[in-house]
């Protein structure tokens, strides 16, 4: 299943009135300008950036496959909080083969929480 924009929007609208959320208050989340601009996304106008799409992800609860249309499961088991990640980094995690040091772990953190914050 290849992104569908159109399904795209229509998730976004059926998520955001299942949440009573308006589209100034998904705007807001987003850090948008306005309204207008984040009714682009969910009119199929333009294609839903990564970064909103993550936001959008965690505030509804969904996984990114789901909210793209690449998959009918919202279910989102891979969603955790900081808590959640603090238990898995310390039980030791490698990436490439290699197991992360302490400084890594620190700079991964710190990537992850200024990839979600709400600036």
């Amino acid at each position: 299943m290849l992104y569908d924009k159109k399904l795209t929007a229509s998730r976004l609208k059926e998520l955001r009135e299942i949440h009573s959320y308006t589209m100034e208050d998904i705007a807001k989340k987003l850090d948008m300008f306005d309204r207008r601009s984040y009714s682009s996304y969910e009119y199929g106008r333009s294609n839903l950036p990564l970064d909103k799409a993550f936001k959008l992800a965690n505030l509804y609860n969904v996984s990114l496959d789901y909210l793209y249309g690449l998959s009918n499961k919202k279910d989102n088991k891979n969603l955790i909080n900081a808590n959640e990640l603090d238990t898995i980094l310390k039980t030791g995690i490698s990436y490439n083969g290699k197991t992360l040091t302490d400084t890594d772990i620190i700079a991964l953190k710190a990537f992850l929480q200024g990839l979600t914050s709400s600036k």
